[in-house]
């Protein structure tokens, strides 16, 4: 059955997730109306190309339509957001910004749980399932995945992703561009510096720097990035 709704979603970029981001639309009542792309697409030998999540559509809504930055305009009744995860997106968002200063849309799946008492920037995204906590306060384009928990008074920087079933602590500061793996988890009154990266499952009971990837339990320095 299609979705019926005024309200048109633009993403801008396409990536791995756009599928989640369709997802979180359709179940907003929201149209994902175009997807705008600013590089050729890319597909990896384990990627889904864009053109079949699109397909995935059929029967949901009318498939949005594909463009480049260099056609797009601003239209009426669009709601916008940034479709890439990785920290890069900071760049895409600047020259969006040069060209047309759009304001974006901050969008929470419906089974999300945010605390009234939380503080979400513009452009960000929760998933399903995820839950953030009262203080919490969420910079410009953060990506929060699906099932994460976020505690009280945690600050995140802007264009920072916090992907599935990651666990952070309350009164954390995390920085921008910071990267949370899959299942990690942070314990309470961390600082995690800017463009960090705990992988995987790796617990962090200690600061961590700029720029380093750390892994394991407890996380440890594996490389500066």
């Amino acid at each position: 059955m299609k979705a019926a709704c005024s309200r048109r979603l633009v993403i801008f970029g396409a990536s791995n997730i756009v599928s989640d981001l369709f997802d979180c639309a359709l179940a907003n009542g929201l149209i994902p109306s175009r997807v705008v792309l600013h590089l050729p697409e890319s597909t990896g030998e384990r990627d889904i190309p864009l053109a079949a999540r699109i397909a995935a559509l059929e029967g949901l809504c009318d498939p949005p339509q594909v463009e480049t930055l260099e056609t797009f305009r601003p239209g009426a009744d669009e709601l916008y957001l940034l479709g890439p995860t990785t920290p890069t997106r900071a760049n895409l968002a600047a020259e969006i910004e040069r060209r047309f200063a759009l304001r974006y849309h901050t969008l929470v799946h419906p089974t999300a749980w945010v605390s009234p008492l939380a503080r979400l920037g513009q452009g960000v995204f929760v998933g399903a399932n995820s839950v953030i906590g009262p203080g919490a306060q969420l910079g410009d384009h953060v990506f929060v995945n699906r099932g994460v928990t976020i505690g009280h008074d945690t600050h995140i920087g802007s264009f920072s992703r916090i992907q599935p079933g990651a666990n952070l602590g309350g009164l954390s500061r995390i920085g921008s561009g910071v990267t949370i793996a899959i299942g990690a988890t942070l314990l309470e009154r961390l600082v995690i510096g800017n463009g960090a990266f705990v992988g995987a499952g790796a617990v962090a009971t200690a600061d961590v720097p700029d720029d380093v990837l750390v892994l394991g339990i407890p996380a440890k320095f594996r490389k500066a990035l």
